[in-house]
């Protein structure tokens, strides 16, 4: 058997190929500058800095007082839960659109707490 017939016979085997179901992960660790608005009259903007590991992801935001995401990614793609901080509790679910500088999305939820917006949905954008 030549090399170039034992190449063809082991890449026709699917080596080297993701299976339909496996999911991709587009690399989105690092810093953002952040915007967002909610339905509660809030807006703001400010640091996002985000880990990944894997296709998942967490995500602090101190620019928007606090507050951690966790998520998952799938492509361009991303699911997540926001976890409101001190002195609002809950959390809001949402997607996101992932681009090579940007992330945008929304978000839908409720958070309880003195000064806190129950039910709750908003949009971001996260830059690079």
């Amino acid at each position: 058997m030549t090399l170039a017939a034992l190449i063809l016979g082991v890449a026709a085997c699917g080596i080297g190929r993701r299976s339909p179901t496996e999911p991709t992960c587009t690399f989105i660790a690092g810093t953002y500058d952040g915007t967002f608005h909610n339905s509660c009259g809030g807006s703001g903007s400010g640091p996002v800095v985000v880990t990944q590991l894997g296709c998942t992801f967490n995500a602090l935001i101190p620019g928007f007082g606090g507050g951690t995401v966790s998520g998952e990614i799938d492509g361009g793609f991303a699911t997540f839960t926001l976890f409101f901080a001190t002195p609002c509790s809950g959390t809001a679910t949402g997607t996101a659109v992932v681009r090579t500088s940007t992330i945008s999305g929304t978000f839908s939820g409720g958070a309880t707490g003195f000064g806190c917006c129950n039910p709750v949905s908003g949009s971001f954008v996260l830059t690079r």
